[in-house]
């Protein structure tokens, strides 16, 4: 199903404890509907003129659209690193039921 409803969050962080937390608190707000702490994955970027490698833990969240900024402002606050990574974008398709679901009703 087409929609313009949900939107999927990217963002990093140092280690699965804090990401964990931060799924947690996040769903447990209703600020998102769904987080999924990832594995560890190594990470190369540039900060200060040094080029960094580090590890870290992806943390993937749904969002309903009208909660995107409030998510994303929360994540901000929140967020143990000082430029987060925090990319967004509309979920193009969702299965019908799992929308529904994201939504608080029943499929």
């Amino acid at each position: 199903m087409r929609t313009r409803d949900l939107m999927i969050l990217v963002t990093t962080f140092p280690d699965r404890g804090t990401a964990e937390t931060a799924a947690r608190n996040l769903v447990d707000a209703g600020l998102a509907v769904c987080g999924q702490v990832g594995p560890e994955m190594t990470s190369i970027y540039r900060w200060e003129e040094a080029l960094k490698t580090d590890t870290e833990v992806r943390l993937t969240l749904k969002v309903l659209t009208e909660r995107y900024a409030l998510c994303e402002g929360e994540l901000k606050m929140t967020h143990p690193y000082d430029v987060p990574q925090i990319i967004g974008w509309p979920a193009s398709h969702a299965e019908a039921a799992y929308l529904a679901w994201a939504k608080g009703r029943t499929p």
